[in-house]
């Protein structure tokens, strides 16, 4: 009798803890700036949540050192199937609109990402990006990741334009930051 009322006991505990897990998640998120999932035309400008990357030399670089241009911020890892099958895309890109355009391709270097790691890939795959380090995921919780890739457009004031998740194609690239151009 005994076994089957600490059984009970325990069991409501776990449901008690995973209950109260839940709500403090959902409130964290709450917390958390959410990005549009896309450009709805809404009139209220949401500024970019700042944040501080690393570069290849090392240096913190912020968002907001970016401010005057547009901005693609592209949220990527090299075990990430999606992101790599979009990074010639952004190469194009890239190369085509750099001097217009800031691009910051942010890997999320923690856990099984390493920086040597990221280089020799990008080496490998001839691909000439301006690549920025999160080495302590501070960016990618800011803008509350859950997958990836992510791709963030920024207007030059610092506004939000534009987020697209997932596999971009060179097309909707393309177009997007064409609009973006317009615009500013």
């Amino acid at each position: 009798m005994n076994r089957k009322i600490l059984t009970v006991i325990l069991a409501v505990a776990l449901i008690a803890l995973l209950i109260g897990a839940t709500i403090w998640y959902n409130n964290l998120s709450k917390d958390i700036a959410q990005t549009p999932d896309s450009n709805t035309g809404s009139t209220e400008a949401k500024l970019a949540p700042d944040f501080k990357v690393y570069d290849d030399e090392g240096n913190l670089v912020s968002l907001s050192d970016k401010q005057g241009k547009p901005v693609v911020v592209n949220f990527w890892a090299t075990w990430c199937g999606p992101c790599k099958a979009e990074l010639p895309a952004f190469q194009k890109m890239y190369k085509q609109y750099g001097e217009e355009v800031e691009f910051m391709m942010v890997n999320l270097t923690s856990g099984r990402e390493t920086e040597e790691g990221v280089k020799k890939f990008l080496e490998d795959n001839e691909l000439e990006l301006p690549v920025y380090y999160d080495k302590d995921m501070s960016a990618a919780m800011l803008y509350g990741l859950r997958s990836i890739p992510r791709t963030v457009f920024i207007n030059p004031d610092g506004t939000l334009y534009d987020s697209h998740i997932g596999l971009m194609s060179e097309n909707i690239l393309q177009d997007i930051i064409s609009e973006m151009l317009k615009q500013n």
